[in-house]
């Protein structure tokens, strides 16, 4: 073992005559782990946040959004459909219909929006078989029959939320109303239709379960009277964090005359918000982690100060300034790197009971999730872990410098 090493770890386990420097060690351990510890807390707190929050919007919108640029309806979807399921990275493609509209039930009258969806898509990869809650999804490919009469009446899925809201159960009607006016005597007025509820459908974001129903597409087509029609193709993805490269391989697939968005650029606003507080919490905790490591610098300045004496022998003996330097970093950098080991276990291990047993619970109806995620990413704890040992060597320099400065006279003049 390197004399410099034995004699560190000599200073840390030797019982001093004066007991208030081992009192301000353990609290710069107990600060520097508190500091180590928060940091990865906040760190893990928001990349579950925001790891959650994609996922559930991701499970229920589109990863990239194709549409003609001058807004057209696309006559030719089967055919791009097609076309764009044959691409590498496309794992489904679909047409779809949006449509904002007034919906009545028993209650009241709101404002939805209307998603025709295609069925023939296969149900792993539509979003209304994933959220059904209340009723069977496959019922909306076929209008419903009226009892002794030869009309057809189209089925809808109706939001928890805007269910409770209007007043919808699953077997009720619901009188939709929307602005895609058509010509009467009387002039321009509204269509009006009625949908049989087939079913409930939960995402988990009050959002859309107070504002969405669907419809098949036909069923939009026919709402309004826009023929065999398309508004947009979604497509799902085999890389959501490649989106960009794909979108352009599908513009070099369709032509330039279309426009493809990605889910980053419709959740732009969210996520760059995300990612500023991410970032800002992480500056403000390092502050700490800094302040943490003041008492380091403390620390080694009153072991210097009650060891001069010890210097000026082992500096007599043939100790170089830099062994005594490297006596004193390496003093600093055991109190930082236990108060970094101590700081990571009760940090991970606090993320890990908080998110199996959901400790922090959010109001209801206030967020997207109904608990605080913490996700552990790797990365992030090999910054916190570097960060606090490269602050804890900086607080060592000045004190071990001053040590290494002290010369054998001086150290025993007054022994």
């Amino acid at each position: 073992m390197p004399y410099e090493l034995f004699i560190a770890l000599r200073y840390l386990k030797a019982k001093r005559k004066q007991v208030m420097i081992s009192v301000i060690t353990v609290i710069a351990i107990a600060a520097v782990a508190a500091g180590v510890a928060a940091l990865i807390t906040v760190l893990a707190m928001m990349t579950g946040f925001r790891q959650e929050f994609q996922t559930k919007i991701l499970s229920g919108t589109a990863h990239l959004n194709l549409g003609h640029q001058s807004r057209e309806p696309l006559t030719d979807y089967r055919e791009m459909v097609e076309r764009l399921d044959k691409l590498p990275h496309i794992r489904s493609a679909s047409a779809t219909l949006y449509d904002r509209v007034l919906i009545t039930g028993s209650n009241q009258t709101e404002g939805a929006i209307l998603k025709g969806v295609d069925m023939t898509v296969p149900p792993a990869q539509n979003e209304v078989f994933q959220f059904a809650t209340e009723g069977d999804p496959r019922l909306l490919a076929e209008p419903e029959r009226e009892p002794d009469s030869e009309v057809k009446i189209d089925r809808i899925f109706v939001g928890r939320g805007l269910a409770a809201t209007v007043g919808l159960k699953v077997g009720d009607i619901a009188t939709i109303t929307s602005p895609q006016g058509h010509l009467t005597p009387m002039g321009m007025a509204p269509r009006i239709r009625d949908f049989r509820v087939a079913g409930i459908f939960s995402t988990g974001l009050n959002d859309y379960d107070e504002a969405w129903a669907y419809i098949s597409l036909q069923a939009a087509q026919r709402l309004t009277g826009s023929q065999d029609v398309a508004e947009m193709i979604q497509m799902k993805v085999d890389d959501v964090d490649n989106v960009q490269a794909i979108s352009e391989e599908v513009i070099a697939a369709v032509g330039s005359d279309y426009q493809v968005q990605t889910w980053q650029e419709l959740n732009a606003p969210i996520y760059s918000a995300l990612s500023y507080e991410k970032y800002v919490s992480g500056i403000a905790l390092l502050i700490v982690i800094g302040i943490a490591a003041l008492n380091i610098i403390t620390v080694l300045i009153m072991i210097v100060l009650e060891k001069q004496r010890d210097i000026a022998i082992l500096k007599a003996m043939g100790a170089t300034r830099r062994g005594v330097m490297w006596l004193f970093m390496l003093q600093g950098l055991m109190i930082g790197a236990v108060g970094t080991v101590i700081g990571v276990i009760a940090g991970a291990g606090f993320c890990h009971f908080a998110n199996l047993y959901h400790w922090i619970k959010l109001p209801a109806g206030a967020y997207a999730l109904d608990y605080l995620p913490f996700h552990l990413n790797v990365t992030d704890v090999t910054v916190v872990v570097v960060t606090a040992l490269v602050i804890s060597f900086l607080s060592t320099l000045y004190p071990s410098w001053n040590a290494a400065r002290i010369t054998p006279v001086e150290g025993l003049r007054y022994e």
